[in-house]
This record gives C-alpha cells, structure tokens and sequence, in this order.
C-alpha cells in the first residue's frame, strides 16, 4: 500500500512496517490520557509493538502513520472487508494531545475515505466508540456517520464502557463509471 496524501496540509497516511514500534508506542504514550478515559492505568511498554504485529498479521488489517510535515502526529488502525466484505472497520483514530482539534482527524479521515470510496469495494466504514466519548460521538456525527442501533460492554482497564457503533455509508466515486464493479480492488503489500 502506498502512502495516502490530500492536496492541502501535508498531511499523510503511511502504512507501517514491522520495524515501526517505537514510532507507535510513542503515541500511544503521547496520548496517555485517551487510555485513562478508557479506564486504563498505564500503558503496557509492549502494547505499541503488540497492536502493530496484530495488524501486521491480521488479514486485510492495516496500521498507519497520520504523518504531518514528516513528523508522526498519530496512528489510524482499520480493517478491510470486516465484519462483511463490503465494510472497512475503523478501529483506532488517535491523533497526540498537540494536535487535536485543528483539524488533522478530520482530514485524516477525508484522505481515508476518499481512497476507501475510490479504489477499494468498501461501501460502509464502521467504527465504535465508548458511550461517554461524547466529543468522539460528536466528531463522527458530523462526519455523516449515524448510530446503528448496537452497543456492546467491553473491558478497559478497570472500566467495561459501553461502546456504540457508528456506521457511514460510502456515495459511489463521481467518475465516469461509478458502478461498483468499476472500483478497482486495492493494491496492498
């Protein structure tokens, strides 16, 4: 998979190999507060290399880089074709603390959707997030995204939040041919 760019910021999706925990365990350590709202005490100082051999090693998982100006301000972990074929699950959107709320999420998830709806068979993006994340909630919602109806308890840390899950539906690509056999399959490796 190739680096996934928008015509403003440079800012950019990069997937991440194997030899890239330290760069993920210091966001994920940058971003310690996201993991104490989810009830978590501290981070595991193997959790950065756990998360990236999981998505290394889980089919059509990828993990990448949210990278501005050369320098990694986040990570985005999603999976393709899950839970259906013509569905990608957004696992993980986490920007570090500095650079929230100015935007990047938003063109973060601009790049990725635009490339789900334009070289990929993916229809429907969906995500979770935990039932007292109200400004998370709020961030997709304007986003076009909309509760599905489910909700499941998870354990985090101490905590079991109630998770919501939020689905989108992708419109097709305005080129010539927007038929869904002509979205092409994406080209990952």
């Amino acid at each position: 998979m190739t680096p996934l760019t928008h015509p403003g910021p440079n800012l950019r999706l990069i997937p991440l190999s194997d030899n890239a925990a330290d760069d993920v365990h210091r966001v994920l350590v940058a971003s310690q507060d996201y993991f104490q709202d989810l009830g978590a005490d501290h981070i595991p100082s193997d959790l950065g290399k756990r998360l990236l051999l999981e998505a290394l090693h889980t089919p059509n998982r990828h993990m990448m880089s949210i990278t501005l100006e050369g320098q990694i301000i986040g990570l985005m972990d999603f999976r393709l074709r899950y839970p259906s074929p013509e569905t990608a699950y957004l696992g993980l959107l986490l920007l570090i603390p500095t650079m929230r709320r100015q935007g990047y999420g938003s063109l973060a998830m601009d790049i990725w959707e635009t490339w789900l709806d334009r070289h990929t068979p993916i229809l429907r993006v969906r995500l979770g997030v935990p039932a007292h994340c109200r400004r998370t909630l709020r961030f997709y919602f304007r986003r076009g995204y909309h509760l599905t109806g489910e909700a499941r308890r998870v354990t985090v840390g101490h905590m079991q939040p109630r998770v919501l899950f939020l689905e989108k539906h992708l419109p097709l690509s305005t080129s010539s041919d927007t038929s869904p056999t002509a979205r092409s399959s994406p080209q990952m490796g």
